[in-house]
């Protein structure tokens, strides 16, 4: 079985890679115009901005990962994309509840949880597939 790819981490990478796409084109120059026109202080803006494109970054990191762990297993870096977009789920969840009183308006909570248990399902199919 050497060399070959498991196609359930090609499908979140792909998916990833697609999130990440959406967050660029979707979001486009939209939010970033939106946050400086809103926020008064450069140093405010500034920070709101380089989130931002951190998001981005990280998006693209993850569809990386997710190919990397194509290639085999890794627990390691299986846990630690997980654990992040896992943490992403709090905050998204976190804000969504203390600053809007409901969790819909920022959904992406669903994808940071999706992909996390995608991923484990993907790894325990690999693991159960005969060598």
């Amino acid at each position: 079985m050497e060399g070959i790819m498991n196609k359930e981490f090609i499908g979140l990478a792909l998916l990833m890679a697609g999130t990440a796409a959406g967050h660029v084109v979707l979001g486009g120059p939209d939010y970033p115009e939106q946050f400086s026109a809103v926020l008064e202080s450069d140093r405010l803006r500034a920070m709101a901005l380089a989130l931002w494109h951190a998001a981005t970054v990280a998006l693209i990191a993850f569809s990386a990962c997710y190919l990397l762990l194509a290639r085999g297993p890794n627990p390691a870096l299986l846990w630690v994309t997980s654990l992040i977009q896992l943490g992403w789920v709090a905050l998204f969840l976190f804000y969504g509840l203390t600053n809007l009183g409901e969790i819909w308006t920022l959904w992406q909570w669903v994808l940071f949880l999706a992909f996390p248990l995608l991923a484990f399902w993907a790894e325990q199919r690999r693991s159960a597939r005969p060598v």
